[in-house]
């Protein structure tokens, strides 16, 4: 399988980081969590894989469209 990126769908503050590099995620796992406007908004693995990076820390602010992970 080719490297997936992963992209938050919203401006944000990073509120939770779920995985680690290493960490094996099935499609539609929570990777991370957003905070927007009160809400929490979920970032999801679109496939199956392992997380080969995070690019994101807690407390971090994060744009729209920002890579936030890569599955392998």
């Amino acid at each position: 399988m080719a490297a997936q990126t992963v992209r938050g769908d919203v401006a944000g503050r990073v509120w939770k980081v779920l995985v680690k590099p290493g960490d094996r995620v099935a499609a539609d796992d929570t990777l991370v969590i957003l905070e927007c406007m009160k809400m929490e908004i979920p970032v999801v693995a679109p496939v199956a894989g392992t997380v080969s990076a995070i690019f994101v820390e807690e407390g971090q602010e994060v744009q729209e469209d920002q890579q936030i992970a890569v599955l392998v």
